[in-house]
């Protein structure tokens, strides 16, 4: 307590000290003009404790001082009323005659008299009228500019972006000025002002903008044209009856304009960054307590969220997704009508035209900065792609065309080889069925592509989503992925087409040879039989040429899953012809080579695995070429559960089979437990 009064009393002795330097100093500074000098000595008087200077003031009174205290503190308070007011008139009067120097040097003094809000303020409104006049020059003269370096496309985007850094600079700038010589937390003051008058210079480059590039007119004839398809996404039809409109806008003619809304958006997006990042450094490197941070901080993305800037970027935003919407699904729609196929393709000029457009605008969204409307456009994507899907569904519910389909697989073979088709409409019909299946195949590969190259340019520009925005994005993201998944339900149902059209009508007869051949065989009928044509060699021969015909028109995707379905089907026939036969020692011997010889050549012709399709086939071969009953326990006894697959057999149809056997005794097959 002793330590503390000593302090305390030491405290005081120098301050009245410093009051008396101060009081004899002041006077002579304003009648000099030294207002540095002045201005130092007043900051000195009003750090000094008030309270305890009046306490000072009345202790050293009522012991009869000869110095009156209150003198002094008399004298620097009027001192200090009149350095204020000189201040400011010598700052104004250095405003008048754009004295840079001098604005500087009086900007310095304002936070020594305790007028920090008063100094940034004068300060602010005085770069605000520099801007002014700047940007109004840079306005009037940005056409002339852009033509002389041959960016007339996005000349009001240049311009807003020079208006942005103008503002962006000041901050810059006086950043330091204003730490060094106001302290923290002042730089709020100085934004504000900016911003408000950055609202009105962009209000002026954006009419302009308007003005220049018609966009109320554009705006007015996409509205109608989407209202003359009653607000959706109009169908081909109604897409191929509207093409004649000359008075909606063309992609070609939006383009260049759409980049430049983009541009516009992104450079604000960046000087919003930029704003708050300086801010809230600023900010929080003052002396001030956390909730008062909190609420400054909170203010600046009020005035900001509020500003006239925001509210016309809201407006460019929405008018960059009504082109690009309308860019996305006139150039989709143009790609599908002018569809060509080329020779030695097997897909036509709509899939990577279309993939195109879809990448073109998904990455022109992602340079607005603007998560929502990244979305907006990933959303009109998937729509586009569902509308895509309906066009390359057309020629596959009208089914691939029967007929002698040998015939017409070479005539798709010529189809490809000339470029064109010669023959019958049913020719056309199959090669647009083939065209459009192996469409919707590499429609789900490029897909597929597309959302994993949009997620790593997503994290890419936008590192620090928000958990709410980051759902939003996989929201969207999870769009395409139900998109392919209805590519990949349009190329199955591609497949079951070409299965009931193409591969039953052949294949059935071909399986049905089986029945032509006997399987109770002596070893006179074995040599005979095998120094022949067999079965599975007719049967391999028939589908070598069948398969032949496809797998030059199919992609290699499309290609193995008509493979799986014939061997799917294949093995099914097959079974149901071997589960009506009957066969003996020497039958079952043969249709165990037989069924190896063709588990062997469909492996070799597709990459996909077609051993699981064959287990059931192999088992039943494996099961009628058994030398007696009782050896079916080596197969399938539980010891050899992890040497062989598992049984896709019932015991039921086990003994089913081995009933086929006219060698093998029916007591015997009940006899043995499965």
């Amino acid at each position: 307590m002793a330590r503390s009064r000593a302090s305390e009393c030491q405290k005081r002795v120098h301050d009245l000290i410093d009051l008396q330097l101060c009081s004899q100093g002041v006077l002579n500074a304003i009648e000099e003009e030294d207002y540095e000098k002045g201005s130092a000595l007043i900051g000195r008087f009003l750090s000094i404790d008030q309270n305890v200077l009046r306490r000072t003031a009345g202790d050293v009174g009522s012991n009869g001082s000869v110095t009156s205290v209150s003198d002094a503190v008399h004298t620097l308070e009027k001192a200090t009323e009149k350095m204020r007011k000189l201040v400011v008139i010598r700052f104004d009067e250095a405003v008048n005659k754009d004295d840079l120097a001098s604005v500087e040097r009086f900007l310095k003094l304002f936070p020594l008299l305790g007028m920090h809000q008063d100094g940034i303020e004068k300060f602010g409104k005085y770069i605000c009228m520099k801007l002014a006049v700047k940007c109004e020059k840079e306005l009037r003269s940005s056409l002339d500019i852009a033509k002389a370096e041959n960016r007339l496309s996005v000349a009001f985007a240049d311009t807003l972006t020079t208006l942005l850094e103008n503002f962006a600079r000041v901050i810059e700038v006086n950043k330091p000025i204003i730490e060094t010589y106001y302290g923290s937390g002042y730089l709020i003051i100085l934004a504000t002002l900016l911003q408000n008058e950055c609202d009105l210079e962009v209000k002026n480059v954006i009419l302009e903008f308007n003005k220049n590039r018609r966009i109320a007119d554009l705006i007015q004839q996409i509205n109608e044209y989407n209202r003359s398809m009653g607000g959706n996404m109009p169908s081909l039809i109604q897409f191929q009856k509207q093409s004649l409109n000359t008075d909606k806008p063309q992609p070609k003619d939006l383009d260049a304009l759409i980049l430049e809304l983009t541009i516009m958006h992104s450079r604000v997006e960046l000087y919003f960054r930029f704003l708050k990042r300086k801010v809230k450094s600023d900010i929080e490197a003052s002396d001030k307590d956390a909730n008062e941070k909190e609420q400054q901080i909170q203010r600046l993305s009020t005035i900001l969220n509020n500003s006239d800037l925001s509210r016309k970027m809201q407006e460019i935003l929405s008018t960059y997704l009504l082109f690009e919407r309308h860019f996305m699904e006139e150039s989709v729609y143009k790609a599908i009508i002018l569809d060509t196929f080329e020779v030695g393709q097997q897909c036509s000029s709509m899939v990577d035209d279309v993939f195109y457009i879809l990448r073109k605008c998904i990455r022109r969204s992602l340079t607005t900065q603007s998560v929502n409307g990244l979305c907006a456009v990933i959303n009109n994507t998937a729509s586009c792609l569902c509308n895509f899907i309906s066009a390359l569904k057309i020629p596959l519910k009208n089914g691939y065309p029967s007929g002698y389909t040998d015939l017409a697989y070479s005539a798709i073979q010529s189809a490809v080889q000339h470029g064109k088709l010669q023959s019958s409409d049913s020719e056309k019909a199959r090669s647009n069925f083939i065209n459009r299946l192996n469409n919707a195949d590499m429609s789900t590969e490029f897909l597929e592509t597309l959302w994993e190259t949009v997620e790593q340019d997503i994290k890419n520009t936008f590192p620090s989503l928000s958990v709410t925005e980051q759902r939003i994005v996989d929201s969207c993201i999870a769009e395409l992925r139900n998109v392919r998944d209805t590519l990949k339900a349009c190329v199955n149902f591609g497949m079951t087409q070409l299965r009931s059209s193409a591969i039953k009508p052949r294949l059935n007869p071909w399986i049905d040879q089986f029945f032509n051949y006997s399987h109770i065989l002596s070893e006179e009928e074995l040599a005979d039989y095998e120094a022949g044509e067999t079965f599975i060699q007719t049967l391999i021969v028939q589908l070598d040429a069948f398969l032949s015909q496809f797998k030059n028109v199919l992609t290699p995707r499309n290609f193995d899953a008509f493979v799986s379905i014939l061997t799917s089907d294949t093995t099914s026939r097959l079974e149901r012809a071997i589960k009506k036969s009957s066969f003996n020692r020497l039958g079952g011997l043969i249709l165990d080579q037989q069924i190896r010889a063709l588990s062997s050549y469909l492996t070799g012709v597709t990459s996909w695995s077609v051993r699981d399709k064959m287990t059931r086939l192999t088992q039943i071969a494996t099961i009628l070429n058994l030398e007696k009953v009782e050896e079916l326990s080596d197969y399938w006894g539980p010891d050899n559960e992890n040497e062989s697959p598992s049984w896709r057999l019932t015991p039921q149809e086990v003994r089913t089979l081995l009933a086929l056997r006219i060698d093998f005794r029916i007591d015997d097959i009940k006899r043995i437990k499965l």
